[in-house]
């Protein structure tokens, strides 16, 4: 028996209800992930995990294709495939075939994107996934190629929204396993 389980709709307050709903629409998706749907009973995770994803990741000034390269990207480095899914499935849309990500993946430096976006692409991958490793150069190399400081931690945010995501992913997604 899993741990956890899905609440149905019935079970769910109203605000919890519509903050779903309003994150299934905005990724414009044909279903809510169970990932999402298990903290149903938690009304101060749901409301704080979508405020976070609001204001860290989908209301930015870097495109969105990029975006979702770096969740990917991201994803793949941390072994979320929930995640990893997700962003392909985003990709999939703006025209990336699953031929084009699969190299995007072994090469993350050939992103097709213009230089600052592969920029914000691989700043945020090492942020997210190299966090402990970062040195005063990083930031100093990031301002170099142009990025403000207000950019920077936009970066930083984006990423640190990633990786508290992917925790909620992984671990739900254990959680809810067959023993």
């Amino acid at each position: 028996m899993a741990f956890f389980d899905i609440p149905a709709d019935e079970e769910l307050p109203p605000e919890v209800r519509q903050r779903l709903e309003e994150y299934r629409r905005l990724l414009g998706l044909e279903s809510l992930p169970r990932t999402w749907k298990v903290f149903g009973r938690s009304p101060k995770i749901i409301e704080g995990r979508f405020t976070a994803f609001q204001n860290l990741s989908y209301q930015s000034r870097f495109p969105w294709d990029a975006r979702n390269l770096a969740v990917m990207l991201i994803a793949h480095a941390k072994r979320c495939q929930g995640c990893f899914t997700g962003a392909r499935s985003q990709l999939n849309k703006l025209g990336f075939d699953e031929a084009m990500l699969d190299s995007i993946c072994a090469d993350p430096g050939a992103l097709p994107l213009k230089e600052r976006d592969r920029l914000f692409v691989r700043h945020a991958l090492k942020i997210a996934t190299e966090s402990a490793d970062l040195q005063p150069k990083d930031f100093r190399e990031m301002a170099e190629h142009g990025f403000s400081k207000e950019e920077v931690q936009e970066i930083i945010g984006f990423a640190a929204y990633w990786a508290m995501n992917m925790v909620f992913t992984q671990s739900v997604n254990a959680g809810l396993q067959e023993e």
